[in-house]
């Protein structure tokens, strides 16, 4: 059996000219949900594997996301958009995470029976905590840590939401003047802080897609996927070349 994956991952711009384009670019991410949710449940007869239950439960989270994501931004609460933002973010993380483990259906099983993914290791025995799943991603997203760090900020009460209710302005003498709000809607922003969240939650969600492609090349393809399996684990002379690189799944590597 050799089926192929779906699509390969979307290239998409990394920077939006306006805020209209971001949102269709959301969009476009909502159909790619609905597509490899599709395609997941088709390649290899419909088998069922652990995997699948991990995938399932992070993209229907993900297009949950989309859409309280969308109404916020549209409604000028990026205090709430923000948060979702860091949670698309967290979906992707812990997708990525089961690329790094041994028994990749063992570790989506144990996250469904309840265990903590920070709890749980990698093939070299580190743990899988946020900084390190951070850290393994960075190579390839050079802005991940940036907007992780940044988007904590909307997660856990900071400066983020003091300043975020406060606005100030010029006073006589040496002492300003400052507004306070109570409002669910933003104080006056600029259109492009909303445009660079609504980027970097189509950057997150593309993460999440490019591993859950992973996961489909990988049920499709058991035996490529084997195969990979023992060209990388069988020993080689120090000077040999290097094993030939995996299929190009989207970038990310099959599970084996």
């Amino acid at each position: 059996m050799n089926e192929q994956p779906p699509t390969k991952q979307p290239k998409r711009d990394l920077e939006s000219r306006s805020l209209e384009v971001s949102l269709a670019r959301l969009s476009e991410i909502e159909r790619d949900h609905l597509a490899l949710f599709k395609a997941m449940g088709e390649v290899y007869g419909g088998a069922i594997y652990g995997m699948d239950f991990l995938v399932w439960g992070a993209m229907n989270r993900s297009k949950a996301l989309i859409a309280g994501f969308r109404a916020l931004v549209q409604a000028r609460n990026l205090i709430c958009a923000g948060a979702l933002l860091r949670l698309e973010l967290d979906t992707a993380l812990r997708v990525f995470a089961a690329f790094l483990v041994e028994k990749p259906h063992d570790f989506a099983l144990a996250i469904l029976q309840g265990q903590h993914v920070r709890d749980l290791c990698d093939q070299s025995g580190k743990k899988l905590t946020d900084s390190y799943l951070v850290a393994k991603l960075e190579p390839e997203f050079p802005w991940i840590r940036r907007v992780y760090d940044r988007t904590s900020g909307y997660v856990h009460l900071s400066s983020v939401h003091i300043m975020s209710a406060l606005t100030l302005s010029e006073g006589e003498g040496e002492q300003g003047r400052f507004e306070v709000k109570l409002s669910e809607v933003d104080k006056p922003l600029p259109e492009s802080l909303y445009i660079e969240a609504c980027d970097a939650f189509c950057a997150a969600s593309d993460i999440l897609l490019q591993h859950v492609r992973g996961w489909i090349f990988t049920k499709a393809n058991p035996e490529v996927v084997a195969n990979l399996k023992v060209q990388r684990e069988a020993p080689r002379p120090e000077n040999d070349a290097q094993p030939s690189a995996p299929a190009d799944t989207g970038k990310a590597a099959p599970l084996s």
